[in-house]
Order: structure tokens, then C-alpha cells, then sequence
């Protein structure tokens, strides 16, 4: 009887105890062929049932004085086996004199609402509501530095798969974009190309990220 009743109280605590969750917090400094154009810092919460990314960047350096820019991604969700799904993701775009917003809406790993700023007159060319398995870029690029091999991204403007390799001979991820198409254009041209990211040995978020996008390679590293 005390075995059955000592077994017993073990089970309630596991049971009332709370979920631990890891923080993680990153700043990185942003290069453009060697001339740094901006600073990002990336804070991360997840634990066994849910996950939020929250994403900053502005610019800093002498360009800043010509061109200054500010943004802001989040993103938060559920983790079920080992899967994040997401459930809202949002991000805020100013440049000089210009602001851009996004608010997407997630549902069992498919889109369920959209809406932006400024308002969008063109109809979408893609379905993406009846798409299923599809995510937001910032928990697609988070499940793949956890260990996925791809995902199907829907990030208000367009629609495309990640495809991740693992370089052994540069100790490297390389994340190709692959199935591109604009939602609100008839056409399918990309300038996103490719991100790569490097890793430590038991360090979930990168030391360097490198984003391939319209002929110009953003570097990006930890600080």
C-alpha cells in the first residue's frame, strides 16, 4: 500500500509541475559585402508544448544616414511531437517614410486569415487557404535549425519550399528555396535564392547566418 501511494504522489507531481522553458537570446551584426548596414536580436522561448520567436532589426553603420529601416517578426505556436505548429505571425516593415504590416493566422499547419497594410487591390493568384502544411517563415527556419529537412512556407506575399542539406565539408546548413510563387503577381520570379547557417555543438540558435537574396549576400553574426 505505501508503494502504490508513494508511486502515486510521484505521478501528481510530474503532473502539476510545470513545463520548464528555455530562453534563448542572440544579436547579430548585419553585413553587406563587409560594410555593416544594421544589428538584429533574436530572443526564443520553447518548451515541450509551446514556442515563441520574437526577431528585431535596425540599421546601424554610415548607410543609415541615407537609408534607415526597422523591423519587427514574431511568431508563436503550439510544439506537438517534436513539431512546432504555428498559430500567429505577425511582422512590422519601415523604411525612410514607408510602413508595411503582416498578420497571418495559422490552424493545424494551415493558413486561416490574412490581412496587411497597406491594403492589397490585386485578388491572390495562389489558394493558399486550402494549402495544408503550411507555415510561417520564422517557425519554418526554426524547425529546420531543430533538425527538419524541409517546410512549406506561406509568408503573406508568396508561397515556396525550404529545402535543408547538411555541408559536413563547411560544417554548414544550406537551405535552398525551391516551388516559388507569388500570391499576388502572375509570376514566379524570386530574389530570394538561399540562407545558410552555421551551428555550435549543443547551441540551438546559429552563430551565422548568411541570406542569399536578389544578387547581394547578407551577412549575418553573432555578436
Amino acid at each position: 500500500m505505501r508503494f502504490i501511494l508513494s508511486n502515486f504522489f510521484i505521478f501528481l507531481f510530474f503532473i502539476n509541475s510545470p513545463v520548464c522553458a528555455e530562453s534563448f537570446y542572440k544579436e547579430f551584426s548585419i553585413k553587406v559585402s563587409g560594410l555593416k548596414i544594421g544589428e538584429l536580436v533574436w530572443m526564443l522561448e520553447i518548451d515541450n508544448n509551446n514556442y515563441l520567436n520574437d526577431i528585431k532589426l535596425k540599421s546601424k553603420g554610415l548607410l543609415s544616414a541615407i537609408y534607415k529601416f526597422e523591423g519587427n517578426y514574431f511568431s508563436k505556436g503550439i510544439v506537438a511531437n517534436n513539431k512546432l505548429k504555428p498559430h500567429i505571425y505577425n511582422h512590422v516593415w519601415k523604411a525612410n517614410k514607408t510602413e508595411k504590416t503582416m498578420n497571418l493566422g495559422y490552424k493545424n499547419n494551415a493558413l486561416i486569415s490574412l490581412n496587411q497594410t497597406p491594403y492589397e487591390k490585386e485578388k491572390l493568384r495562389v489558394d493558399i487557404f486550402n494549402i495544408k502544411q503550411t507555415k510561417d517563415p520564422l517557425s519554418s527556419f526554426l524547425e529546420i535549425i531543430m533538425g527538419e529537412a524541409g517546410s512549406l512556407v506561406v509568408d503573406g506575399r508568396r508561397i515556396y519550399n525550404m529545402n535543408a542539406e547538411f555541408n559536413k565539408e563547411e560544417n554548414k546548413t544550406v537551405i535552398n528555396i525551391s516551388n516559388y510563387s507569388n500570391l499576388w503577381a502572375d509570376h514566379k520570379r524570386s530574389k530570394f535564392e538561399q540562407i545558410s547557417f552555421e551551428k555550435k555543438d549543443g547551441v540551438l540558435l546559429p552563430i551565422k547566418i548568411n541570406i542569399h537574396f536578389d544578387g547581394r549576400v547578407f551577412n549575418l553574426e553573432e555578436n
